[in-house]
């Protein structure tokens, strides 16, 4: 099957051509539904959710500028949509507020590294919702505390505390699994 340009299927989709709107869908699928799944309880979670974001994909493409932007335009719009979704039923860890400094012995991009994704995917799944959701979208997303705090609504001093408990139970988990982190 001959994959069509961004350019193609922007176009089709928005004239409601139905060949394109699945084109679309399913060019962009493998690439964004591992997005869902990430921040998603379940593989059934992330169908709804993946499922949802196409929704208002199609009812939105008229806002989208350019072609070019598509593929990063269709991502902010899953993860909005991963974040809304859990704004339904996200309930974060009653924590206090920890301070910014997090462990020495934590360094996320070596061992982020060293695992497979789907030891990544079954450690980070296990997080209570509020820290899944913080450390999807801070170590993995790459957003600022300040982005993750308006996106979720809540204040910047949560965002980093759910990271700090985030990573303190994934340390652990990764110790008990044989992953060494230095």
């Amino acid at each position: 099957m001959q994959t069509k340009s961004d350019l193609e299927l922007l176009e089709g989709c928005l004239r409601r051509d139905s060949k394109a709107q699945a084109a679309l869908y399913h060019q962009y699928k493998g690439r964004f539904f591992g997005i869902c799944r990430r921040y998603a309880q379940s593989k059934e979670d992330a169908e709804d959710i993946f499922q949802d974001a196409f929704v208002k994909i199609f009812l939105n493409l008229k806002e989208l500028r350019s072609a070019d932007q598509l593929s990063a335009w269709i991502r902010r719009v899953v993860v909005n949509v991963c974040i809304d979704y859990y704004h339904k039923r996200v309930n974060f860890v009653d924590i206090s507020e920890i301070p910014e400094a997090m462990p020495t012995d934590w360094q996320s991009e070596s061992v982020i590294s060293q695992m497979s994704n789907q030891e990544l995917l079954s450690a980070v799944n296990e997080l209570p919702d509020g820290a899944r959701m913080v450390f999807n979208l801070y170590v993995i997303d790459g957003y600022s505390h300040q982005e993750i705090a308006e996106m979720m609504k809540i204040s910047e001093g949560t965002s980093k505390s759910q990271l700090f408990f985030a990573k303190k139970v994934l340390k652990k988990k990764l110790q008990t699994i044989g992953v060494a982190i230095d």
